[in-house]
This record gives C-alpha cells, sequence and structure tokens, in this order.
C-alpha cells in the first residue's frame, strides 16, 4: 500500500511539474486528507519534504503542515461534520475508550503521548479531541507538542534518508532534554491526577 501511494505522489509530482517549495502544492492536500482519513503515512510527506527543505527546514515544513491538517480535521469535526464523524467511525473510537478517558483527564498530555508513539492513527486522534471536552487552546498546543515530538523523533531514529547518521547524536541529545523538559512539567501539572490513578489500580 505505501509502495503504491509513494509511485502515486511521485507520479502526481511529476506530472504537475512540481520541484522545490512547489511541492507544497501538493503536499498541504495530501496533509489534509491525511488528518482526515489517515490513509497513508505521513512520514511519505516528510521524506518529501526533507529532500526539498533540508533536514531542518523539512522537519519544521512537516512539523506546520502536520499541526494545519489536525486544526483543519478538529475544527470541522467539532463545527459542521460531529454526526457525520460519529456515524463513520463510532465504532472505531469505542476501542480507544480507554485512551479517550485519559484525554478528558490530562489534555494536552495525552495527546502528546499519542502522537509521539502511533498508537491510534492520527486522523483518529483528531476526532477523538473533537468530542472531548478539551478546549481548542489545549488542542492546539497538544498537537503542536506532539507533532513536534514525533517528527523530532522520526526523523532522527528511523532513517538516514532523513538524518545522516553522523548527525544522530546531536539530534537525539536535543530530543533527550526535550522530552526531559515536558515529562517534568507534566509531572508537576499533574501530579495529584497521577496519584489517584495510583490508588485506584491498587485497589
Amino acid at each position: 500500500m505505501t509502495d503504491m501511494i509513494n509511485a502515486w505522489v511521485d507520479w502526481l509530482l511529476q506530472t504537475l511539474s512540481l520541484s522545490g517549495p512547489a511541492i507544497l502544492l501538493v503536499t498541504i492536500p495530501l496533509a489534509l486528507l491525511q488528518s482526515l482519513f489517515g490513509f497513508f503515512p505521513f512520514v511519505i510527506l516528510i521524506v518529501l519534504h526533507v529532500s526539498v527543505f533540508d533536514v531542518i527546514g523539512g522537519m519544521l515544513v512537516s512539523w506546520l503542515v502536520c499541526n494545519l491538517g489536525g486544526v483543519f480535521v478538529f475544527y470541522l469535526s467539532r463545527r459542521y461534520l460531529f454526526h457525520w464523524f460519529d456515524r463513520k467511525f463510532g465504532r472505531k473510537l469505542k476501542r480507544y475508550d480507554r485512551w479517550q478517558r485519559y484525554l478528558n483527564r490530562y489534555g494536552i498530555w495525552t495527546l502528546v503521548l499519542l502522537r509521539t508513539i502511533p498508537i491510534i492513527p492520527n486522523n483518529i486522534i483528531n476526532i477523538m479531541s473533537a468530542v472531548s471536552p478539551l478546549p481548542f487552546p489545549a488542542f492546539i498546543w497538544g498537537t503542536s507538542l506532539g507533532n513536534l515530538s514525533y517528527i523530532w523523533l522520526f526523523g532522527t531514529i528511523s532513517s538516514s534518508l532523513i538524518v545522516p547518521r553522523e548527525e544522530w547524536s546531536f539530534y537525539l541529545t536535543g530530543y533527550g532534554l526535550f522530552v526531559a523538559v515536558l515529562i517534568a512539567v507534566f509531572i508537576w501539572k499533574h501530579w495529584g491526577h497521577l496519584q489517584e490513578d495510583k490508588r485506584e489500580r491498587m485497589v
């Protein structure tokens, strides 16, 4: 499936004669579709952006485009298409009831975790957020930090096509510091909830 999508993207770029920054004319609509339906891995767009904008620029562009897609789907589903999404994805959402509870309780921190580790498809995360009581500013913060974490982590350890091996230590050290700060802030903000969860598990 991924090979077919890669071939389709290559064909599309060649057919439209797009190169350089002009590939955003293709990758932005694809990011919106991916955020809505999740039918291909976002990593394809990351590789395309890195190939044009280099490592830092490509990751930054991928982060912005991924955030745009998330905000688009969140706003669309909460404001206009809630019932349509409920009919189409209602059964899928029930599989993730436990994560939905965490999302309701921990807000942006659950978003950061779910976007960093692909436990749940990206489009489902957007819809889960829309049907939760999560405020829009909190969704933006959680999505921005989570997408940054995912793109940074993937770009560093998953493919030498994105980050050359000789630069891994620099990016991994930066990512480690970033995660340490996030964990420290999370514990500081939610120590009471963590203790409550611990007591519930012991009962």
